[in-house]
């Protein structure tokens, strides 16, 4: 089988990372991040809530630990023959180098990651013929459930929506690793 997996939110334990500095940087003291447009979040314009993503962007991609149980459900997904695509909405250069220098260091284990920047993941999705794909982002679960894909949302404060009958929610990778293993 071959399965999609989003970065931050599911591998990368990134929010808790983003949360704190972006409370630094902005001087808050916001206790999670409930709402994925952090810009809106924090009151401030796109433009500049990118410029600090862009200036602090090696440090925001360094820094996250792996989720709990990751490292150990991808292992065990690809031990059973799985291949794992990451799609993931950060950019290619300077943050696919960054991405995959933490991915080596922390023994994420990969057979393919794409950096789609912008671009909507339902194109990979498609592209790369994914059986299921493991999300965080609710608008991007239901786009790529849209086209046909079975979708796992990982649960987080910023995804409480009604979901549709074929997306499921799943609060950790023990969960979701029995989740994926039971498709087969």
């Amino acid at each position: 089988m071959r399965i999609g997996l989003d970065i931050d939110g599911v591998v990368a334990d990134s929010f808790p990372v983003f949360l704190r500095e972006l409370n630094k940087h902005f001087d808050k003291k916001l206790e999670k991040i409930d709402n994925y447009d952090m810009a809106k979040l924090y009151g401030v314009d796109w433009e500049v809530m990118s410029k600090f993503f862009d200036d602090h962007m090696e440090f925001l991609f360094s820094e996250p630990m792996p989720m709990p149980g990751a490292v150990e459900g991808i292992t065990e997904l690809m031990d059973k023959g799985n291949e794992i695509i990451y799609v993931t909405a950060r950019n290619p250069g300077g943050e696919e180098e960054a991405t995959i220098k933490w991915m080596n260091q922390k023994s994420i284990p990969y057979d393919k990651v794409i950096f789609m920047g912008n671009a909507c993941k339902t194109s990979a999705v498609k592209e790369y013929e994914l059986d299921v794909f493991v999300e965080d982002h609710s608008g991007n679960a239901l786009k790529i459930f849209n086209s046909g894909i079975g979708v796992f949302l990982f649960d987080a404060p910023y995804n409480r929506i009604q979901l549709p009958s074929g997306i499921t929610r799943c609060y950790n990778w023990t969960e979701l690793t029995k989740e994926i293993t039971t498709l087969k």
